[in-house]
């Protein structure tokens, strides 16, 4: 599919400057114009070692999981970078990371997240969003909570321990592979470990469709992924609860709380993304906060969703269950979980 920016996304991964280095691409439709773009990529940079892999029909319920079955039998090396194609690497980021598994007891290391390129509102909002719950927040959660929230933008693991959890087989169902694959590693006896630098994902032209599709999707897998850590989402919005100060005799709060919040999430996204937040979409924030709000309630309404063109009941555990045929547009929409592995 055309993700946004493909083209500039998919070239910062042949720009890695980093010996040894594999390079495996992969779809599940062999019509997928982004297998061409990949295989002209591939001719203009032949001193790269490439693999593009269309992958087989699968039953693995994750559409994503059955492509990443497919691309393991391909890679060679010893430390895998899971991926997608809406990812813009930095070209010393394989050089930053892998010290990481200088301890043999690291199994994966996972990279905090942050969203760029926005230029439609709705990707405006999507990226503050990305930005604070899989960046700064996932830090917070490692630094105070000692929490790993593992997200697959940047997510490395040792091959030796993936062939610990027999690959990918635990999480062919799973809405939520990324965290759930980090879990079984732990359990596996493997360390876990947050890099300390930031992976980009590129959010440009969303529509407001694609923005409700995803957020109504990931809450709806957070809440029956951990179901005693929904409710803190809560606590950890607080705009809604300074702006409900309107209406009681601590109003005069209100509006320096709200204040506080942007000026913070300002200071640190821009730290995070390594550019400046512009103002107009600063001033989105408080709007970002109240409509999370509002989704976080939704959510419970949420009985199905969309991903990769088919429908999906989440059961409990956030184990994906397909429900009918595929749906007509072939899953192409980018809220809708158009990321190619």
């Amino acid at each position: 599919g055309a993700d946004d920016e493909l083209e500039r996304n998919l070239t910062s991964f042949f720009r890695l400057d980093h010996e040894p280095l594999q390079l495996v691409f992969g779809a599940a439709d062999p019509a997928d114009p982004a297998l061409d773009l990949v295989r002209r990529l591939a001719r203009r940079h032949p001193d790269r070692d490439v693999a593009v892999v269309v992958a087989p029909p699968s039953d693995a319920a994750s559409p994503k999981v059955g492509v990443l079955e497919a691309l393991l039998p391909r890679a060679r090396h010893g430390i895998l970078l899971l991926s997608d194609s809406n990812v813009r690497v930095s070209p010393d980021e394989v050089a930053r990371v892998l010290p990481s598994f200088d301890d043999a007891r690291v199994g994966m290391v996972y990279q905090p997240v942050v969203g760029i390129g926005e230029r439609r509102l709705p990707a405006a909002i999507e990226n503050l969003h990305f930005t604070e719950f899989a960046g700064f927040l996932a830090i917070a959660a490692r630094l105070f909570a000692g929490q790993h929230v593992v997200n697959a933008k940047g997510q490395w693991v040792r091959r030796a321990a993936l062939e610990d959890v027999d690959g990918f087989a635990g999480v062919r169902d799973s809405g939520a592979d990324d965290y759930m694959l980090s879990r079984l590693v732990h359990a596996a006896g493997w360390q876990l470990a947050l890099s300390d630098v930031a992976v980009r994902t590129v959010h440009r032209d969303w529509s407001w469709r694609d923005l409700v599709q995803r957020h109504l999707r990931h809450s709806g897998l957070r809440r029956r992924l951990c179901g005693w850590a929904y409710p803190l989402e809560l606590l950890l919005n607080p705009v809604p609860w300074a702006l409900a100060l309107l209406v009681t005799p601590l109003a005069a709060w209100a509006v320096p709380l709200v204040c506080l919040k942007v000026i913070l999430e300002v200071s640190v996204a821009g730290r995070l993304r390594n550019e400046p937040l512009a103002w107009r979409h600063a001033a989105l924030i408080p709007l970002k906060d109240v409509g999370y709000f509002v989704g976080w309630f939704a959510s419970f309404a949420v009985r199905s969703v969309s991903w990769r063109g088919r429908r999906y009941a989440i059961d409990s555990g956030a184990r994906l269950v397909r429900l009918g045929a595929p749906l007509e547009d072939g899953g192409a929409g980018r809220g809708a979980g158009g990321e190619r592995a």
